[in-house]
């Protein structure tokens, strides 16, 4: 007989229906399947996939880190360097990457940590029949505790796994900022 739409507040009101007998019913295709990832993805292609997503995902952070560890290396070492007749090569593997090495573990670091977390990548773009190929520990921490399994005591202890995993990480981070502030 009518339709609505709800406002901002949830609210909503049939204008100019007469009276009877009437029953409200929301459409078929509010309930239809959402998105299930990328169908074409199978157990062979979806890890390969993922790491293509997460390399695209994170590359300009560790770009633009190490652009500004490449700028913050002094120009008068590099050209002492060639003055002394060494290579390209061989600034570069014995000048510049040492002196960039703290922002390249930096951004080793991070990414560790980062890969240890992950879980959006591979939930947003792998098929459900495709995920248990592609599973993480961070992603089977989800599943387990809100993705239809409910066990919020298994979830709690794969998300202590998880910590633990990453403090070690994070220690040797901070031992390192801690000789670089000496």
């Amino acid at each position: 007989v009518a339709e609505t739409q709800t406002d901002d507040h949830g609210r909503f009101v049939f204008e100019d229906v007469g009276r009877g007998a009437f029953r409200v019913a929301i459409a078929a295709e509010t309930f239809s399947a959402p998105f299930d990832g990328v169908p074409w993805l199978g157990p062979k292609l979806v890890t390969p996939a993922v790491m293509i997503a997460y390399i695209w995902v994170w590359a300009g952070f560790a770009m633009v880190v190490i652009a500004a560890g490449l700028a913050a290396i002094p120009r008068d070492v590099l050209e002492a360097a060639r003055t002394d007749g060494a290579t390209e090569w061989q600034v570069f593997r014995r000048v510049t990457v040492p002196l960039l090495a703290p922002t390249l573990s930096v951004v080793f670091i991070t990414m560790m940590i980062n890969v240890l977390k992950v879980f959006d990548i591979i939930l947003s773009v792998a098929p459900a029949s495709t995920q248990d190929d592609a599973n993480v520990i961070a992603l089977a921490m989800w599943r387990t505790s809100f993705g239809g399994v409910n066990d919020f005591g298994v979830g709690s202890a794969i998300a202590v796994f998880l910590f633990v995993l990453v403090v070690p990480v994070l220690i040797l981070n901070v031992r390192r900022f801690k000789m670089e502030a000496y």
